[in-house]
């Protein structure tokens, strides 16, 4: 075997080994023969003279001695092979310049991946800066038919971001629109406080399809969840009678399928009804719901309901009716269920049964549950009851429950103990408002009148 000398050449058993080139025959006419080697040739005769190397093989790659770069490698090389949250700084702008740089065409697809990627990051130059690169590279492609699904998810982003001029000015550009686009507009309009507007957009959409603008064709739960935030306007707006005709226009339309779209609808035609003191609509919708549906909002609109109208009874009866249903009964029905409490005249007792309840479902420690407490107990004048309502509150007091046991010690006359609870309310960094310091001054010159007496 050729072993490599000392002067870089292959040795045979210490003489040198003689590569035996084939003879060329020169002639004066060959210049060929003497031109300068080609760039190939020199590299074979640069390979004769180097020493061979061993195989490299699969080597480990060194990994740095330092600690912290040891870590910042593993959290680069992870096994989803993704970039931490350090590093991660690629933006849905940072994807189409390199697409433009690349002289890419974006299609539609990557074009929705970006959409939801600038909706969960929440930033709007991002989605901002995606909707100027459709207009700039695909001009006219949010007017065409093939471009509603991408206008439509555009409409949703500029929703997201709070933008309902954005939301609108698209919106009036889409020459093609379905139940998804008018859905999105009504409720961008309602969430910006624009109840009337939404009102008005419902209405032009209903001139132009008719009765098919309801989800008889349509997506259907895309357009419940329009309808309940156009009874939402309803309320707010005031507008007793198109929330009616809107009601008599899904009846019309899906009577065949009552119960199902009652049962979606019900929590917002309860809260419709019961915001306008119409309780027997309230109750002839609660009647026809399925009972499986009915949610917890239901009841407890039903429950406030009679509460407003003065109904006290019928509202207890009803958080009876619940139990007695199987329903599970949270805090807020029963912070809801304890002032119809409060107003009844039987000392206290259902108020008790209550109270039992939340104790039951761990609810007595819940600060509008103890507040409630503490004010139905002082109205039915039961402080030492009230008062150990309030203590059980420890750490989770605020100002409604300090307001709630000082006036009812004022109003029952215990003017020692509500200038107690003054003092330890101003000690707590809590200052009373002028409402509760006038009660306590009422409660002292009343006081001071009968001691003078």
């Amino acid at each position: 075997m050729p072993a490599i000398c000392c002067c870089g050449t292959f040795c045979n058993g210490g003489s040198p080994l003689v590569v035996r080139l084939p003879a060329t025959r020169w002639s004066p006419t060959s210049r060929k023969s003497l031109s300068r080697p080609t760039a190939q040739e020199s590299f074979q005769l640069i390979s004769l003279r180097r020493p061979r190397q061993p195989p490299t093989g699969n080597q480990p790659i060194p990994l740095p001695d330092n600690p912290s770069s040891q870590k910042k490698v593993f959290e680069i090389c992870n096994d989803d092979d993704e970039l931490s949250s350090e590093d991660s700084s690629c933006s849905p702008s940072d994807v189409l310049m390199l697409m433009d740089a690349l002289r890419l065409p974006v299609e539609e697809d990557l074009y929705l991946s970006l959409i939801k990627e600038c909706a969960e990051s929440k930033n709007a130059s991002h989605g901002a800066a995606l909707y100027s690169h459709v207009r700039r590279t695909c001009p006219g492609l949010l007017r065409r038919p093939a471009g509603l699904l991408l206008a439509n998810r555009f409409l949703q982003l500029f929703a997201a971001y709070g933008c309902s001029s954005a939301v609108l000015r698209l919106f009036d550009q889409m020459p093609l629109r379905d139940a998804t686009s008018f859905a999105v507009v009504i409720s961008s309009l309602s969430a910006d406080g624009s109840h009337r507007q939404a009102l008005h957009v419902f209405v032009e959409m209903h001139m132009r399809t008719g009765d098919r603008c309801l989800p008889v064709l349509e997506p259907r739960v895309c357009w419940l969840a329009a309808l309940g935030v156009i009874l939402r306007s309803c309320v707010h707006a005031g507008e007793l009678y198109f929330g009616l005709q809107l009601h008599g226009l899904v009846i019309k339309v899906l009577g065949s399928c009552e119960g199902a779209v009652f049962g979606d609808l019900e929590d917002s035609l309860l809260q419709f009804y019961s915001k306008f003191q119409h309780q027997e609509s309230a109750m002839s919708v609660f009647k026809r719901a399925i009972s499986v549906s009915r949610s917890a909002g239901s009841w407890t609109s039903m429950i406030t309901g009679y509460y407003r109208q003065g109904q006290f009874k019928e509202a207890i009866y009803l958080f009876r009716e619940m139990g007695r249903a199987g329903k599970k009964r949270n805090f807020y029905i029963l912070s809801s269920t304890l002032p119809a409490c409060a107003k009844m005249r039987d000392a206290g007792w259902s108020g008790k049964q209550v109270h039992a309840i939340a104790i039951k479902l761990g609810a007595s420690s819940d600060k509008f549950v103890c507040s409630s407490l503490v004010d139905m107990y002082m109205k039915h004048e039961l402080p030492i009851e009230g008062q150990r309502a309030f203590d059980s509150m420890d750490g989770l007091r605020d100002y409604v429950c300090w307001n709630a046991l000082l006036i009812g010690y004022a109003q029952r006359g215990y003017v020692v103990d509500a200038a107690k609870l003054l003092n330890k309310m101003k000690a707590n960094g809590i200052e009373p408002q002028e409402s509760t310091v006038n009660h306590f001054l009422m409660a002292f010159n009343g006081a001071l009148y009968w001691n003078m007496d």
